[in-house]
Formats: structure tokens, sequence, C-alpha cells
């Protein structure tokens, strides 16, 4: 198959399925890529009952661009519960995590299309519509596991905090700036790693597992490869950090709460992680570790005031961890993992992730009143966000329930580019 044609099936998430059996019916779901399309289907769906009597059905994916429509026709396969199936599940769940919901619910099977024509119709340039051939070996996500393991997403706050910081401290020095962030993320990659590769062998997350980048687990590398990973990036960090530690002696104490944080996040028995501290952990690497490390690398000493415009990007960070958290309570408590959500329970969890949320808020709008500074109300730009991720938290049947964590993770963001547009504001000698 083209490989732009495989990109576009790869980069989308939903196909219309038209099935005749009992009745004519279209139906939209979600899908991943498997040896053909893997997608749920529910129980009892006049589309279940059309294909248990005829398993042809036709389907189309577009974009909504108008640019590229691929349409086929093709044969299901009713695969069975998702319990049964690990490796199919895992692949749909990761790419599509809105579908954990609908699994958690138990009213869905999974099932997988085989197609058996290919027809594409193709605007991009001129118009063009052929039927493509294909190889259903073609037919798969191929994630980069190294790409998978470090899971990106998670940067989002950390980039947020770190920009944060810089700015709030009103210089840019632009050689230490990049260094920084360099190492920084190579740091979060380094510790997203060697936590896969501790709940991987700690049989955390095993083939059941909804959470996790599941790159162990279904074996994409093996945990040896993991670990080697992991020390190259650590490596890489490390060595950019005794660069900027000799530079300027002042941000060791930052760089050492990171290192502490990240390492010890996650290491059997003694981890923060099994001991309930992992909320703890992230609120100093976030706002004691990263954005007084950014502040303190532009060569400004940390007071008082600094300190505590450190703790709405922290506190928002330990959200995006106990979003996760609250998501896989009941499956955390299986495998003896100890976390403040499953300390908390389903309302104390919900009270926390909402106080986690707003009291960044309120510290921004207590140093305005203190300061008087008005630009301060800039931040009230996301409280439309924040009050979806507010609905969103309010039902664990909301579809996007989910990925309230990858969410989060994206508010952060915003709300760390809003602080530092803030401190820019303020800042005379930027």
């Amino acid at each position: 198959m083209d490989p732009d044609y495989l990109k576009f099936l790869r980069k989308n998430r939903t196909m219309v399925i038209s099935s005749n059996g009992v009745k004519l019916w279209l139906s939209k779901v979600y899908y991943a890529l498997d040896r053909g399309f893997i997608f749920l289907i529910e129980k009892g769906s006049l589309s279940l009952q059309n294909i248990k009597v005829n398993n042809e059905v036709a389907f189309e994916i577009d974009d909504n661009r108008l640019r590229i429509f691929i349409q086929g026709r093709g044969k299901v396969e009713i695969l069975g519960e998702p319990s049964e199936f690990n490796r199919e599940r895992g692949i749909l769940v990761y790419k599509v995590p809105e579908d954990q919901v609908f699994i958690n619910l138990q009213h869905v099977l999974i099932a997988r299309l085989i197609p058996e024509q290919i027809r594409v119709t193709d605007m991009r340039v001129r118009f063009i519509r052929k039927d493509e051939k294909f190889d259903l070996e073609e037919l798969k996500e191929r994630p980069n596991p190294y790409f998978r393991i470090i899971r990106p997403w998670s940067f989002f706050q950390s980039i947020a905090a770190y920009i944060a910081g810089i700015a709030l401290s009103g210089r840019l020095l632009i050689i230490p700036a990049i260094l920084g962030a360099i190492a920084l993320v190579m740091a979060h990659g380094a510790f997203n790693t060697i936590s896969e590769y501790f709940d991987y062998k700690q049989r955390i997350d095993i083939e059941t597992s909804l959470s996790g980048a599941r790159v162990l687990v279904d074996k994409l590398i093996s945990d040896k490869q993991a670990f080697r990973y992991f020390v190259l990036l650590f490596s890489i960090s490390l060595a950019i950090g005794l660069y900027l530690l000799l530079e300027n002696i002042r941000i060791w104490p930052f760089i050492a709460i990171g290192i502490l944080g990240g390492l010890l996040y996650g290491v059997p028995k003694i981890g923060f992680k099994k001991l309930a501290l992992g909320d703890l952990s992230v609120l100093l690497v976030w706002s004691f570790g990263i954005f007084l490390g950014g502040y303190s690398l532009m060569g400004k000493p940390v007071g008082l005031d600094t300190i505590i415009l450190s703790l709405p990007i922290g506190l928002l960070t330990v959200d995006i961890l106990h979003a996760n958290n609250w998501r896989d309570i009941k499956y955390d408590l299986s495998r003896g993992v100890r976390t403040v959500a499953n300390i908390l329970g389903e309302k104390g969890s919900k009270v926390y992730y909402l106080i986690l949320l707003t009291v960044p808020y309120a510290i921004l709008m207590w140093y305005s009143a203190m300061h008087q500074i008005l630009e301060f109300l800039i931040i009230l730009i996301s409280i439309p966000f924040s009050i979806k991720l507010i609905t969103i938290s309010n039902s664990r049947e909301n579809i996007n329930f989910g990925r309230l964590d990858q969410l989060t993770a994206k508010f952060t963001l915003y709300f760390g580019i809003l602080e530092a547009i803030i401190f820019i504001l303020n800042s005379a000698v930027f």
C-alpha cells in the first residue's frame, strides 16, 4: 500500500461501517490497525445482529478535510470479550483511550474487520480514484517503541514548568536555556522509561493492564533494551546537567531534587509509588526541581515569592498523576500499588482532583492582590478549559474520563504558557 495512505489510516481513529443482515445500518466506531481494523462492537446492537447474519460489511474512513477518502469492503470476525484478547485490547486502548470507558462497562466485544477491497479517493493534487493493493501485514499500527516508552505527551508539564520558571526570572540566557531544555526532556524520558521497566519487572503492568505504554508487556522491545535505553537517555541528561552545574553552582539543589525524585519514584519496595508518596514526589520535582531550577539557571536567587509561585504548576502536575491513579484505582489495588487515589476512594479522589485544579488559581489571585499586579487576570483565559476538565471528572462514564490525565497535561501546558506570558509582562529586564 502507498505509504501516504498507510499513514492516513494510522493517523485516523474512526470509521463508518455499513452492515446489512437483519436490517441495513450504519455505525461509527473507533478503530486501530492489527492485520485489519480492530474495534469494539456493542452487545445486543443492530450492528452485531447484522454481522451474525451476514458478516460482509462496507466501510469508509476520512478526516473531514475532503482530501482523502478510503472506502472498502470486507468481512468481520467477532473475536470475543476484551478480557480474553489482551494484545488486541492493548493496541486499541493505547490508540483510543476513550474505548476504555466501554470496556469498563463490560457490554462490548472486540471485532476485527478484514478488508477484501480498499478503494482510495485522493484529491490532494488532482482527482484520483483507484483500488489500492495491500497486504494485511501492512495494516498494523507499528509504533516506534523507543518513542512510545518515553510517553512524550507527558513532557507537556515539564516544558510548562521550565518555561514559566525562566519567564519569572526576567532573564534569558539562550545557551543555558536550550541546554537545560534538552537535559530536562532527556531526563523525563529516561525516568518514564525506568518507571515502565520497574512496573514490568514487578508485574504491576501485565497483559491485562489498561495503562502504561505497553511496550514491554507487548514485547515490542525487551526489558534489557529498555534498561539500556534508560541509561543512554539519563547519561546524556546527566552530562549536560554537570556542564550547567559547572557554569552555575547554585542550581545543584534543583538538579538533585529532579534526579532523586525521578529515580526513586518506581524503585521496588522503597519507591515513592509503593508508599503512596508519588504525589508529594511530583510536587517536589516539578515545583522545586524544574520550575525553580529553570529560574535559578538564569542566575537569579530563589526567594519566598518564587517558591510560592512555583506551586501552581507543581499542583497541576500532581493532578495529572492523580487523574491517572484515579482511573486505575481498582487495578492498582489488585497489584499492591498504594496511591493517594486508592486511599481516598472515588468520592475523595473527585474532591482531591478539583482542589488540585483550583488551588493554582487561588495562589495566583492571592499573589496578584498582594502585589497589585493586574496582569495575573490573564490566567482567567484558561477557565473554560478547566471547566471542561471538571465536567469530565464528574462522571467516570464520560467518554473522555479514560484520558483525563492526558487532557490535564495539555491544560497544564496551556496554564504554564499563560503564566509565562504574565511573568514576561511583569518583567522590566527580560
